[in-house]
């Protein structure tokens, strides 16, 4: 077992989960506060409601800008951002600096008052977020790709919402989601560095307070959907020179006994530079400059996706080279050699994320939603290190069938 991807866990009195991964040679510390509040979790209506909040945490008042503007006195960094299923704080300082790092996001967390005149100018902010994201083609075909393949589970709309729905919402709104998931039992407190146990109670004595609520925020989960995707998805765009074409079909929740496996399948598809659509594409008849499988999943959903940007004459036999890779899988079993090299690669890509601060706190609080275990990372790839190519196979046809994809398709125009 490596010692390395086993962190401390505790549960505070007040029900705040602490974990803490010790790093010996660290030269800064990290703290990062993960709530159990993202977009899978808001109502449709409210749909940006969770990156709003994240923005107000900071900039929703002067008191609260010029609290995030003193972590850079410590010569620390601070930043949140907004996933489906949390949203996350994360504070980097020299570790002599935590205890008033903590103090600061302490505040800035459950503190309840905010301005309405920020409110006012943080919705300007985020529909300025949101339009870049729509000029950018690589961000706008994937929320394509997930429009066509989720019909009801809320991964389908945009992390940061919608014009719309964000010129709808009020303070009054905002105050109320802080109010119900902004307190320690939806929380996970992340340290990471070389800590005594000292400075780790000298952080935690900030977040030791009663919550004025005891009920635990309702998590809403989703039945699998099973209804079959279109087949194809074509949008036009104006200032783009290729087609960026996605290829994406609905697979399972992280429980879901074939989870790792279709990650490793993912991996084998478009890993890396020995991946066969690299090789296929790139490498044997330059379609592309580059191609990748991802397989994203959280407790309720999960989905394979195949990405890549081409000439649009050559849009048809790329997506025909792809396929066949998919056939190839699902009628001929992996060498066991390629299988092998893949599953190194996934051990590798997790310890490069463990040592980058920024990777592992988005590891160990994925970990700990999904599975609430300080040893499920260990888990996991235990579960890697069995998986043969019959199992590669088996679930190739279960999954890779051409039936189950969408094509998604962003042309110039």
């Amino acid at each position: 077992m490596n010692n390395s991807l086993v962190w401390q866990r505790n549960i505070l009195p007040n029900g705040l989960r602490v974990l803490y991964l010790p790093k010996p040679s660290a030269n800064t510390a990290q703290l990062s506060i993960a709530i159990e509040y993202g977009s899978n979790s808001e109502a449709e209506a409210e749909a940006g409601s969770a990156h709003f909040l994240e923005h107000m945490l900071a900039g929703g008042s002067d008191k609260r800008i010029q609290k995030s503007r003193n972590i850079e006195s410590y010569g620390g960094s601070l930043n949140f951002y907004t996933d489906h299923e949390y949203t996350m704080s994360f504070v980097d300082v020299l570790p002599e600096s935590l205890p008033q790092a903590a103090q600061v996001l302490s505040e800035l967390l459950f503190d309840d008052s905010f301005d309405e005149e920020k409110f006012a100018s943080e919705r300007k902010i985020i529909l300025h977020e949101l339009a870049e994201e729509t000029d950018d083609p690589s961000v706008l075909i994937e929320k394509l790709l997930l429009k066509s393949l989720f019909k009801d589970h809320p991964v389908n709309r945009p992390i940061g919402g919608y014009p719309k729905t964000l010129n709808q919402l009020n303070l009054h709104q905002l105050e109320a989601i802080h109010t119900a998931a902004y307190k320690p039992q939806n929380m996970i407190l992340i340290l990471m560095g070389n800590l005594s146990d000292d400075q780790v109670q000298n952080v935690l004595k900030y977040y030791k307070d009663e919550p004025k609520q005891q009920q635990k925020i309702t998590k809403q989960t989703y039945p699998q959907e099973t209804t079959k995707p279109l087949k194809k998805v074509s949008k036009c765009k104006r200032g783009i020179t290729q087609t960026y074409l996605n290829i994406g079909a609905k697979t399972v929740n992280t429980k879901n006994k074939d989870a790792h496996k279709l990650d490793l399948i993912s991996m084998i598809l478009g890993g890396g530079a020995s991946s066969r659509l690299f090789i296929e594409l790139r490498e044997k008849r330059a379609l592309t400059y580059d191609v990748a499988t991802t397989h994203s999943k959280g407790l309720d959903f999960g989905y394979l996706n195949i990405s890549c940007a081409v000439k649009n004459a050559n849009v048809d036999k790329t997506r025909k080279l792809i396929f066949n890779e998919f056939t190839k899988l699902y009628t001929e079993q992996v060498l066991e050699e390629e299988l092998e090299r893949n599953k190194k690669l996934i051990l590798s890509g997790i310890l490069r994320g463990i040592d980058s601060p920024d990777d592992c706190q988005d590891i160990l609080a994925f970990m700990e939603i999904q599975f609430n275990h300080e040893k499920a990372l260990n888990n996991y790839l235990d579960k890697i290190k069995t998986v043969t190519t019959a199992d590669i196979l088996e679930v190739a046809q279960t999954y890779l069938q051409e039936d189950n994809f969408t094509t998604v398709m962003l042309k110039p125009k």
